[in-house]
């Protein structure tokens, strides 16, 4: 940054080619600018007796005397002399700044124009800061030097001026800082608050978990997930979360945990499985015998009562291979139908209990039975071993009493022909009388065709039962004359 000269002041371009009187003014052309020294005569003619500098715009009083526009006083009258302000603007000059190293060489008239440009021509700085240089430096200064200058911030590239930029750099959201609380970490100076607010590891801060505990944020990362006591653990039995501080109380009934069944029966189980153990399976429970024989027992006990020991236990009888309790075994023995026992009329069969009415009814030779001959009234009662000696000594007997019984059927065979006679008899005459009512009739046959069918259908069914009774009859006669035939022999055989 370039310091400031303080023995440098701006300057009036224009008027660094003419005199400045004592009163601050400036009037005509400084002489010593000139390229040629003044000769005493054009001394006379060209300077301003005024301002003793080289007329400028010259003016001529009303009583002869010349000097310049700018030397007129109030109310003056004068007139210009434009001839002779022509020659003066023709005269050669240096640039007044030529002792600065300015090299313009030209002529009055073109000096204040010149002086307009000149490069060596001190200014104060566009920018305000209050330097006063030569033209020729202002570019360079208001580049490089100016405190006023126009610099952009190189970390957040705004535009500053470069005597605020130290200031700037203090507050630049930008420009990379370190952490304040010594956590290593570089960030933008904007990003700093929200780094503190959620980031640094180094901000103290309470436990989130509520335990009371304030810690740096790295220690709380390690303190929620090891040792906050208000942390969330799994159960390692039952995969459900809890508080570690109420871990040790969870853990006192946990239903998945494994423990030892409490009646001692050596079975490991989950908690929340006991109360079915002991309801359902648990050997040392004792209980009632399920079969209802009074006996209280361990379940261990019980399966060998109920099938070894238990009077109702049910038991296959080894006889007929069906189920009773075994306190009723010993009465069904009694009554057991396939149980062999000895024939009641003690004929010396063995046989199973259901066989012996059978038996009895079929076989027993002690069994008194009726003779073959009983429907023709014999009324001897034999034992079935004496039935053919039986049957050998009364033969005779026996054809007497079946010819009785053949005489008594042909009586009634006979009886009942007459009475099947009578009926067909008397179904003619029905026939008969239908068949004049039918006659006497003729003129309601139309109305009654329906009750003649029925009629009719009627008489063909009594006509078939007539001729199947005559078949009967035919049959019955015939059946009386093998009868017959059988009695002759038989008379035969008597004689």
């Amino acid at each position: 940054m370039a310091k400031r000269d303080e023995s440098l002041q701006p300057e009036v371009a224009r008027y660094l080619c003419r005199v400045r009187t004592e009163g601050g003014n400036y009037r005509g052309y400084k002489k010593d600018i000139l390229t040629e020294n003044l000769s005493e005569r054009d001394n006379t003619v060209f300077v301003c007796p005024r301002c003793k500098g080289i007329l400028r715009e010259l003016c001529i009083s009303t009583d002869g005397e010349q000097f310049c526009s700018c030397c007129k006083k109030e109310r003056e009258q004068t007139h210009p002399n434009i001839h002779v302000n022509n020659m003066i603007l023709c005269f050669k000059c240096y640039c007044p700044l030529i002792s600065r190293g300015c090299d313009w060489l030209g002529t009055l008239g073109d000096c204040e124009n010149h002086l307009d440009t000149c490069g060596y021509v001190q200014e104060m700085c566009k920018l305000k800061c209050g330097v006063v240089l030569q033209r020729n430096d202002h570019v360079t200064h208001e580049k490089e030097n100016c405190v006023q200058r126009i610099v952009k911030c190189e970390h957040c590239e705004k535009n500053f001026k470069f005597c605020e930029l130290t200031e700037h750099l203090d507050v630049c959201p930008k420009i990379k800082v370190l952490c304040e609380l010594k956590c290593g970490l570089v960030m933008c100076r904007d990003k700093v608050a929200q780094h503190l607010e959620k980031e640094c590891g180094q901000v103290e801060e309470n436990c989130e978990l509520g335990c009371g505990m304030k810690l740096t944020r790295d220690e709380l990362r390690i303190h929620v997930t090891d040792n906050c006591v208000q942390r969330v653990v799994t159960c390692e039995h039952c995969d459900k979360n809890f508080k570690f501080c109420e871990l040790t109380e969870h853990l006192d009934v946990c239903p998945k945990i494994k423990v030892l069944c409490e009646l001692k029966c050596g079975l490991v189980m989950c908690r929340d499985k006991v109360a079915q153990h002991l309801e359902k399976e648990c050997g040392q429970v004792e209980e009632n015998c399920e079969l209802g024989c009074g006996m209280k027992l361990t379940r261990d006990e019980l399966r060998i009562h109920v099938t070894d020991n238990c009077v109702q236990r049910v038991v296959t009888c080894e006889h007929c291979d069906k189920n009773f309790k075994f306190c009723e075994l010993t009465e069904h023995l009694d009554v057991c139908p396939k149980v062999e026992v000895s024939c009641k009329l003690k004929c010396g069969v063995v046989m199973c209990r259901d066989k012996v009415i059978e038996h009895i009814d079929r076989d027993c030779k002690e069994k008194e039975i009726e003779c073959p001959f009983a429907k023709y009234k014999c009324v001897k009662l034999i034992k079935r071993q004496y039935l053919d000696t039986h049957l050998e000594e009364k033969e005779t007997e026996h054809l007497k009493l079946k010819l009785d019984a053949i005489e008594d059927i042909v009586v009634k065979q006979s009886e009942l022909i007459e009475k099947q006679n009578k009926t067909i008899a008397d179904q003619g005459l029905m026939i008969t009388k239908q068949n004049e009512t039918i006659t006497g009739q003729g003129d309601m046959v139309t109305k009654q065709n329906e009750t003649i069918t029925g009629q009719g259908r009627m008489i063909r069914k009594q006509n078939e039962t007539i001729a199947s009774q005559g078949d009967m009859i035919i049959k019955q006669n015939r059946k009386i004359e093998t009868m017959s035939q059988e009695i002759g022999s038989l008379n035969k055989n008597a004689k």
